[in-house]
């Protein structure tokens, strides 16, 4: 009964130091190492004269290829995407961003994805099309809108995981 006692007092401030401890990221880029994403997401695509709710499998390739920049750049492409997950980005970014497209790090360390290229809503022309997605780097939730000038064309959102 006493070891039990000592053992329990050992273990109950190392268990209240670890409540305390700050959760450690999901996901963290490092400089040439690309990641993968794997993610199970359902979207809406908002125009009128298009496909409705769709939900499927998505896959991401991530790689951060400059820390030194404000904010941190990298890259990111469509790995595949499910062929009956027709609502999803990843068919309407996979002709864009087939070689890669640009991600910048967040201060708080969320990914943004971006196509064609990081722009203003306000910059945008009638009719051109731009992505904002972001995935939380401590969750991995995946949320994105895409326009069509200043129009809400698709929202799509998911939960992802990292894998190979």
């Amino acid at each position: 009964m006493a070891r039990l006692a000592t053992a329990l007092m050992i273990m109950v401030p190392v268990a209240a130091q670890a409540a305390d401890a700050p959760a450690l990221p999901a996901l963290t880029l490092v400089v040439a190492k690309p990641v993968e994403l794997m993610c199970r997401t359902k979207s809406v695509v908002v125009k009128t004269d298009a496909a409705n709710a769709t939900t499927g499998e998505l896959k991401f390739s991530l790689v951060l290829k400059n820390e030194a920049t404000k904010p941190p750049s990298g890259a990111w492409r469509i790995v595949s995407v499910a062929d009956a997950h027709a609502g999803s980005l990843g068919h309407r970014e996979a002709k864009v961003c087939a070689e890669a497209c640009p991600l910048t790090v967040g201060a708080d360390g969320n990914i943004e994805l971006w196509s064609p290229a990081p722009k203003s809503i306000t910059e945008l022309k009638e009719g051109e099309m731009l992505l904002l997605a972001v995935v939380k780097s401590k969750t991995l939730d995946l949320r994105a809108t895409t326009f069509s000038g200043k129009e809400i064309e698709a929202l799509e959102e998911g939960s992802c995981r990292t894998g190979s």
